[in-house]
């Protein structure tokens, strides 16, 4: 199969190229005229595949370029659509079984498909052709497209601490004293009864998250319950109250509402010292509630706002009499420190013959430390250590403007970056913008979805899981995405920065990738054109809304939902040529949902994660396809024993719950290579033995609670880890629910889990 040259313009034609290809296999027995016409549609794809490549390197297109990029990737999608469909009726029209008669109708059924299939294929011939007139109208000259190379394959351990140190020392270090100076009491200072609020302000990409975490970790461990919460532009605020609640100590049910969270931490909080910290909060009405959970009268209580609106600043404090403190951009020494440490692994100067160019850059990024961060990263992998070529990066680099000196200059820093990325990479960047701000994302969750969407392509002997893991350590050393959870060496969870969302979330939307529901205000992004991928982030019911998502049901090939969006998106058979299908999180989702789940024959990623389903259907046996099945924290006690069919699964995620596997045939799934978190308890036993022979499982995380280590059920497994350590296990985890703590295993096995279970 042809390797599909991927970009936000171009992801679809590299994928139609490759179908194309396979339709002329002799199998599908196509007539003459029909193949002639593939080979045609193959060479004009195949020329403006290259002209669209060459026209994403351009950062600036004319609108008549732009309308005819815009053009020529929607015909891609509808290609790639009409192929699926067309290749998945000739296989079933050749699968009828039977006698004479049978085998008759099969035959009469397959040339009525093939004929129909041709008049489709010149259809979209006709629509080719006129695509390849109009820019023959509208010639393209002068375009010259920009290069770059990957840099480093893995996550550069060095700059995770380099990450840290920063946050530690430049420029942070004396505005993180002054802050716990105003929360907590000197030596011989008498304890404040009250709670004690400080919000801190600033413009975008100053540091206000990071300074707060500073101070937030510096101090957490003397007190008794402690929170860290994003709010962001669109909050969700029983998902805020439930994300205190659960880390302050408090029980939570799915089904508990705003008065029932608030009450459950008020009664939480009532007698315990606590440190909470809220955070990017961009209006007071969402104060106003989480104010009401905040109890004002427990003794030497700590509240820690970010904000980068001074009235919003000065609300919070108001409710709770507090201090507002200003942050400022770094000063011109803090500017040159952090800008020598992120190159030049240093904090002395640099270079003679380049100081120069390094005081103009850091001049435009104006004491910004994520401009300054940016811009040096960049510098650092793509750009030789010369003046020459540090002058250019500097004039590139527009100039402030004085109505929104930060807006500007990070957008111009971001585009710069952006377009030196290698085009799969800034598919899998722009990829990002369809989660909602401050939202922690799961390495696993985000790596799959990329393969899904077939971003992902992988070298010799690597699989594409390590690919994607390749990508997005690139991406992180590249500071364009933040590890925020890093274990073992390992990034678990990453973020993207809010200033760096709001650049994705433009250029998304300007190239039809992804539709949100909507980012910021509540409405689809786009509403009147064919949404191929759709992320839901905030509920709005109108019936206008859920018309239009019934009505590009059949383009969209994606769809996510990080809020419950009910009844408008069932049922959910009518995402014809879907491939990832998201649905963490949506509780009204239950088993009659996922029936005739078997229909969605382009499905590679199915999460049902923290939802109300308790059973799989027997159809999901029938996804060949499937690569990625997430089902923790569902109901979900037992597996069909159709889902040994997967042969392609390489994915299954379950997560502490009682879950049992399927007696036999689990042996037959050899595409699965990472098993996550079961528990040997009450599993059948020829179910642990099969495991054994699952040669590709590169990770394997279980739980031995209850689990008799001098029985059958340990000595069984034992064995078939000892047998997987001699094929492609890398990584094992094996956990007490309890307390989540790896239990030691012999030298004999891998070393312990790169990371603990997640949800």
């Amino acid at each position: 199969m042809e390797k599909a040259i991927v970009s936000a313009a171009t992801e679809a034609m590299g994928s139609v190229l490759a179908k194309l290809g396979e339709l002329l296999h002799d199998k599908y027995k196509l007539a003459k005229g029909a193949r002639k016409d593939i080979e045609f549609l193959r060479s004009e794809l195949n020329f403006m595949n290259g002209l669209l490549c060459t026209l994403a390197d351009v950062e600036d297109l004319d609108p008549l370029n732009k309308e005819w990029r815009n053009m020529v990737r929607e015909l891609a999608y509808d290609v790639e659509d009409c192929i699926d469909r067309s290749v998945t009726r000739l296989d079933r029209a050749g699968n009828t079984k039977g006698g004479f008669g049978a085998k008759l109708a099969r035959k009469l059924k397959k040339i009525r498909v093939s004929h129909q299939v041709a008049h489709q294929i010149q259809e979209l011939k006709a629509r080719v052709v006129e695509e390849s007139e109009r820019q023959k109208r509208y010639k393209i000259d002068g375009l010259v497209g920009s290069s770059s190379s990957t840099s480093a394959n893995k996550v550069d351990l060095r700059m995770c601490a380099l990450w840290e140190e920063t946050k530690n020392l430049v420029g942070l270090d004396g505005p993180r004293d002054d802050i716990i100076r105003l929360l907590m009491p000197s030596e011989g200072e008498e304890p404040s009864q009250q709670v004690r609020t400080v919000s801190i302000v600033g413009c975008a990409g100053l540091g206000k998250t990071t300074l707060a975490n500073q101070v937030y970790q510096k101090i957490k461990g003397d007190f008794e319950c402690k929170a860290f919460v994003s709010v962001s532009q669109t909050p969700h605020m029983t998902d805020v109250l439930m994300k205190i609640c659960s880390q302050v100590g408090a029980t939570v049910d799915m089904a508990d509402d705003e008065v029932i969270l608030i009450d459950k931490i008020r009664e939480q909080l009532q007698c315990n010292r606590y440190i909470v910290v809220v955070d990017d909060i961009w209006d007071s009405d969402p104060w106003k509630i989480i104010g009401q959970a905040l109890v004002k009268t427990s003794p030497r209580s700590i509240i820690i706002v970010t904000t980068r609106l001074k009235d919003v600043a000065e609300s919070c404090c108001s409710s709770h009499g507090g201090r507002v403190y200003d942050m400022k951009p770094l000063d011109d020494k803090d500017s040159r420190r952090l800008f020598h440490k992120r190159i030049f692994d240093s904090e002395e100067k640099c270079p003679h013959e380049l100081e120069r160019a390094c005081e103009g850059i850091l001049k435009k990024c104006d004491g910004i430390p994520l401009a300054i961060i940016s811009i040096s990263s960049f510098l650092a992998a793509d750009v030789p250590q010369s003046p020459d070529h540090w002058n250019k990066v500097k004039e590139s680099v527009s100039s402030p403007l004085p109505g929104n000196k930060s807006a500007e200059t990070m957008k111009s820093v971001l585009s710069l970056s952006y377009f030196n990325l290698p085009h799969h990479l800034r598919t899998c960047l722009l990829y990002l913008s369809a989660f909602p701000e401050d939202c922690a994302i799961q390495t696993d969750r985000l790596v799959s979805r990329w393969i899904a969407e077939g971003f992902v392509n992988a070298e010799p002997r690597e699989s594409l899981y390590e690919a994607g893991l390749r990508y997005l350590n690139i991406l992180i050393n590249r500071s364009l995405i933040q590890p925020w959870f890093v274990y073992n060496g390992v990034v678990v969870h990453c973020r993207v920065h809010d200033v760096i969302l709001d650049f994705l979330v433009s250029k998304s939307v300007e190239e039809n990738f992804i539709t949100l529901f909507y980012y910021p205000c509540g409405f689809p992004s786009s509403l009147h054109s064919k949404a191929r991928r759709l992320s839901l982030m905030n509920s709005y019911q109108e019936n206008s809304v859920a018309s239009w998502i019934k009505s590009i049901k059949p383009h969209v090939r994606s769809l996510a939902c990080f809020v419950d969006f009910g009844k408008e998106l069932h049922p959910l058979t009518e995402f014809e040529v879907i491939r990832v299908l998201d649905l963490e999180n949506c509780s009204s989702l239950r088993n009659h949902h996922l029936a005739n789940i078997e229909v969605l024959l382009q499905l590679r990623y199915l999460s049902i994660c923290s939802t109300s389903v308790s059973e799989l259907p027997a159809g999901i046996g029938q996804r060949q396809h499937l690569e990625t099945l997430d089902i923790r924290l569902t109901k979900v006690k037992k597996l069909p024993s159709a889902i040994v069919l997967l042969e392609k699964l390489a994915r299954l995620f379950v997560l502490w719950q009682e879950i049992k596997f399927p007696a036999e045939g689990f042996s037959k799934m050899k595409g699965l290579e990472q098993l996550t978190c079961f528990s040997i308890h009450g599993q059948p036993l020829s179910f642990l033995k099969e495991l054994g022979q699952l040669t590709n499982l590169r990770i394997l995380q279980v739980r031995c609670d209850n689990v008799k280590y001098e029985g059958s059920e340990w000595g069984i497994f034992t064995s078939s880890l000892h047998a997987l350590c001699s094929h492609k296990l890398v990584d094992v985890g094996i956990f007490r629910q309890e307390d989540s703590t790896p239990i030691r295993m012999d030298s004999s096995f891998p070393a312990a889990s790169a990371q603990p279970p997640d949800i």
